[in-house]
């Protein structure tokens, strides 16, 4: 049966009809393509969102519009849509080789919490095309984020193998040696980027790799002087500052001078050297001389904004927040369409907001850095502010990100370095940050606030010596910088050199003496068994700082040392009444009950004191130890199982019968239980912390042991036990260089009369023997011995004395063989 004509010719006419609305619609979604990526070349961002977004009215589901539209976003910073609309496109176009790429740059920014995406995607395009350079320089990069060293060094080197000629990426190679702390590889790279680039780019990069070894200061200066000769006029101010930075820092402070004011006079009175020349002067103590260079640019040139701005840089730099701002704001006066003068006043709302603690001053910069990057999305001085931000913010992970990018479009930018080892530290990574501080010391070696970082820096990992040389070095320049006296004491302590940390901090005027300064030398009183002097100096610092966790526990020390354990429960009681959310003080009170025989209330103290921080180590010790000393092990357990089973979603609940199954040798519950506070929150610290050392013991997937105890040494940065962790487990993987100073920090982080210092010391000792340094793993033994024996010497002044720990018939056998294979010579 045939249809009717007139239904044929309806069929036609409406397949006509829908053929051409189809033609019309992707006519219409051409339109709005070209017309959005035309904005985009023409640098007008928010518009071409508002043509992608019409052409994806029309095809909801096209690939191109929806990178393109990705891209917009990253252009105007909206990360949030950004990210969703890179996923979608490939998602949408899974073969999308520059989608992918683009998205894994993207997750690189955020660190380690997204660095394995930015994996991911590398490897998608390694598998899509093998020879596509970019991917394995962002394969190599995530692998570094995630401390896969080996991996991430095969990645850069595939990527130099498909790109020979790039010196960008030979560049980046080099800089990955050093920061892995392999000069030696990095040296010839460092070289070839000369014959690829004989640029003072180049030059400078080898002079500062030189500089890092004292040995070859004379390379260094070689480097310096040829980058001189060959930098382009606008390169001529750098390159001068480098050459005298290196001088100033080895203190040839005459040829410093000399060539700051050649270059003021061969780069026609340079606005840089003028300020540099101004901060010599000033460090040298020839203030009012400083003080004339700058006014006397800022008058010579008033409607320049850049004297203006060197002006509130070296207000600043003498920590005169208030005269910064307002020359920062009288350079917006003269232009205010400068940049540069408005991320100065930025900054400086960043630095006075945190002094102050005004989140208004904050959301005022936040608004400058917002509009400056709408407007430049690529600035990397915005970028730099904006991580100031994040860190003033408690945005951590995306600092470093940021400053990362930052350091890749300005690698000689000494600020930079300073503020990315600023972040790196608050997560724990100081040995990254350490690469960080000396590339910034060695850009500007007049860079005060970064020679305090890398000092402390230095004692962090346990480089005391380095500590108190550089300690001094600054004090020479700055003798009333008391907090650098202090860490100098501190360094010297730990290089068990009392007496000498003791003049230290009493040079300071008895009417400068701040609580820390009476601190640090209660605690020599301490170390020397002087409690009486320890107790006077004590109370005078908890005056000048009352209800101070840190000297209420060295007070609390002394008394039961002494038999005043009331003193200790009366002035404690007191802090708790004013203070009653601090898990320390509660921490504390509860110890000092316990001591005094009070053992139920100070139980209850103690469970609460881990209410108020779950993430307290302390606190769980604390209790732990109570009910291994109470012999409570069974009753202890029970409890928690019993807690547990009423509230099983509870971390710290799950953390603390870990503890107690640990307590009781029964280590295969208690990874069980600590495996599931983990799983319970990933953020709890502590239970990472004593999972990785369990593993460790066990000798058994140390990988993820190493993980865990990363993670846990970032969310306990100041705590020695989470130091000796990560030392110990480094050691079991046969890492003994790395271990060592993290078991450096572990041992200069307990106090004298800790238990768990003995431990720690013999871990150490182990790791020096395997790093083939035997004298020094001899007198770490003799510490941990030496230090038990006036524990146990403490201890029996109350009662018998404690059995001796696990390790000790260890150590002793190992200071045996050692004292044997290496006798002591005569003189």
């Amino acid at each position: 049966m045939t249809r009717p004509a007139s239904i044929v010719r309806l069929g036609l006419v409406a397949a006509t009809l829908a053929l051409a609305g189809c033609q019309s619609q992707q006519a219409k979604l051409a339109e709005h393509i070209a017309r959005a990526e035309s904005y985009m070349k023409d640098n007008k961002a928010s518009e071409a969102v508002i043509e992608y977004k019409n052409a994806l009215q029309i095809a909801p589901n096209d690939p191109s519009a929806h990178f393109g539209l990705a891209k917009a976003y990253l252009t105007t910073r909206d990360v949030r849509n950004a990210y969703w609309e890179l996923t979608e496109s490939v998602r949408l176009a899974p073969n999308n080789i520059d989608a992918r790429l683009v998205l894994g740059q993207f997750l690189l920014l955020g660190g380690d919490k997204e660095a394995s995406g930015a994996l991911e995607q590398a490897e998608a395009v390694i598998a899509l095309q093998a020879d596509k350079w970019e991917a394995w320089l962002i394969k190599g990069r995530a692998l570094e984020t995630l401390k896969r060293l080996d991996d991430a060094q095969a990645a850069y080197q595939k990527a130099l193998e498909l790109q020979p000629q790039n010196v960008d990426l030979v560049r980046t190679l080099a800089n990955f040696y050093v920061r892995r702390g392999d000069r030696a590889a990095a040296e010839p790279l460092f070289k070839q980027s000369i014959q690829m680039d004989p640029s003072a780019r180049s030059y400078l990069m080898i002079g500062g790799f030189y500089g890092l070894d004292p040995k070859r200061d004379a390379e260094s200066e070689a480097a310096y002087r040829k980058a001189l000769e060959v930098a382009k006029d606008e390169e001529k101010p750098d390159a001068y500052q480098r050459l005298a930075s290196h001088y100033y820092a080895r203190e040839r402070y005459d040829e410093a001078e000399a060539v700051l004011k050649e270059g003021i006079e061969k780069t026609g009175k340079n606005l840089d050297l003028i300020y540099t020349l101004a901060r010599f002067y000033n460090s040298r103590g020839a203030k009012d001389r400083a003080d004339a260079m700058i006014q006397q640019a800022t008058v010579a040139q008033p409607n320049d904004v850049r004297p203006l701005l060197i002006l509130s840089a070296y207000r600043g730099r003498n920590n005169d927040l208030p005269g910064a701002l307002d020359a920062a704001e009288r350079a917006i006066q003269v232009d205010p369409a400068s940049k540069v003068a408005k991320l100065r006043k930025a900054e400086l709302l960043v630095d006075i907001g945190m002094k102050e603690g005004s989140s208004d001053k904050l959301a005022q910069s936040r608004a400058i850095v917002d509009a400056v990057l709408a407007a430049e999305p690529s600035s990397p001085e915005a970028r730099f502010v904006e991580a100031k931000l994040d860190l003033a913010e408690g945005k951590i992970d995306e600092a470093v990100a940021a400053l990362r990018k930052v350091l890749e479009a300005r690698p000689d930018w000494a600020q930079a370095h300073f503020l990315l080892a600023s972040a790196l530290m608050l997560k724990g990574d100081r040995q990254e940050a350490r690469a960080e501080i000396l590339k910034a010391v060695e850009l500007d070696a007049e860079f005060v606030e970064a020679r305090r970082l890398l000092t402390h820096v230095h004692a962090a990992l346990g480089e005391h010596d380095l500590a108190i040389e550089e300690a001094r070095k600054i004090l020479s320049q700055h003798p009333d910088d008391h907090e650098m006296r202090l860490a100098l004491a501190q360094s010297l302590v730990q290089e068990n050199k009392p007496d000498e940390a003791r003049r230290e901090l009493e040079a300071v005027p008895l009417d400068q003496r701040d609580a820390e300064v009476q601190f640090a030398l209660g605690r020599i009183d301490m170390l020397q068994n002087k409690l009486d002097f320890a107790r006077q100096k004590m109370l005078t610092a908890l005056e000048k700082k009352p209800d101070q966790p840190e000297i209420l526990e060295s007070l609390l020390t002394i008394d039961l040392a002494t038999g005043k354990a009331q003193d200790s429960l009366d002035r404690l009681g007191k802090a708790e009444a004013a203070k009653p959310d601090s898990a320390a003080i509660v921490r504390l009170h509860g110890v000092a009950l316990i001591a005094a025989g009070q053992g139920p209330v100070g139980e209850a103290k103690l469970r609460h004191a881990i209410e108020l921080n779950p993430n307290d180590l302390a606190s769980y010790s604390a209790l732990a130890r109570y009910y291994i000393l109470s012999h409570r092990f069974a009753d202890g357990i029970e409890t928690y199982k019993q807690a547990v089973k009423s509230r099983p979603d509870s971390a710290p609940l799950r953390f603390t019968l870990g503890t107690l199954y640990e307590s009781s040798g029964q280590r295969a519950d208690a990874m069980a239980e600590y495996e599931e506070a983990v799983k319970l929150d990933p953020n709890l610290a502590v239970a990472k912390n004593n999972l990785a050392y369990l593993m460790a013991e066990e000798g058994k997937n140390l990988d993820r042991a190493l993980d865990l105890a990363q993670a846990a040494k970032a969310g306990l940065a100041e705590s020695p036990n989470a130091a000796d962790t990560l030392g110990w487990v480094l050691l079991k993987k046969g890492i003994p260089v790395a271990a060592i100073g993290y078991l450096k920090e572990a041992e200069g982080g307990f106090q004298a009369e800790q238990p768990d210092l003995g431990i720690v010391r013999y871990h150490l000792a182990l790791a020096y023997e395997a790093n083939h340094e035997p004298d020094k793993a001899k007198e770490a033994l003799e510490r941990a011995l030496q230090g038990l024996e006036t524990f146990k010497k403490t201890a029996r002044a109350d009662g018998p004395a404690p059995a001796d720990p696990p390790w000790v018939p260890d150590a002793r056998s190992m200071l045996q063989r050692l004292s044997q294979a290496n006798p002591p010579t005569s003189g």
